[in-house]
């Protein structure tokens, strides 16, 4: 799912609906290298509460990020939550001019506003595990897999 209609919702008396979607992530650059959440999907949990004709979004939003550690290239899995939150008022998003919102004519961008969360909810380094050593800028032997490596000196 990439989008979805908020009008779909049916608040039945209640001020506040749940539901829970499957939204596709692209696959994404950062740090110059390529990551990805778990089968390109993210089941996102979407609350809305209903005042009148204005809504409050909360988009709710637990995975992992794979790709390459950013010291040592091997395998990395960071586990990502994040939340946004998102006013619409008659159908679009409220916000600034300079920030369009993720709501327009009662249909949320889903995709967008997840793929936001997410990298906003990473951290500056994606490594393998904190104490990743990296790769030696010599020779490029994994630090990690020989502690004790070391060169000659010239």
């Amino acid at each position: 799912m990439r989008r979805f209609d908020l009008r779909s919702l049916r608040f039945h008396g209640a001020g506040e609906v749940r539901r829970t979607l499957p939204v596709e992530v692209a696959p994404f650059v950062f740090g110059g290298l390529e990551y990805h959440v778990p089968g390109d999907v993210v089941d996102a949990t979407l609350t809305a509460a209903r005042v009148g004709d204005n809504l409050t979004l909360t988009l709710l939003v637990e995975t992992a990020v794979t790709g390459p550690c950013q010291r040592c290239l091997a395998d990395a899995d960071v586990p990502v939550t994040a939340r946004g939150l998102e006013y619409v008022r008659h159908g679009e998003s409220e916000g600034d001019d300079e920030d369009e919102g993720y709501v327009t004519a009662h249909v949320v961008d889903l995709e967008a506003w997840t793929r936001d969360l997410v990298a906003d909810a990473l951290p500056s380094k994606l490594l393998c595990r904190e104490e990743c050593r990296g790769l030696c800028p010599f020779c490029g032997a994994d630090l990690n897999a020989d502690p004790d490596h070391t060169h000659e000196e010239a």
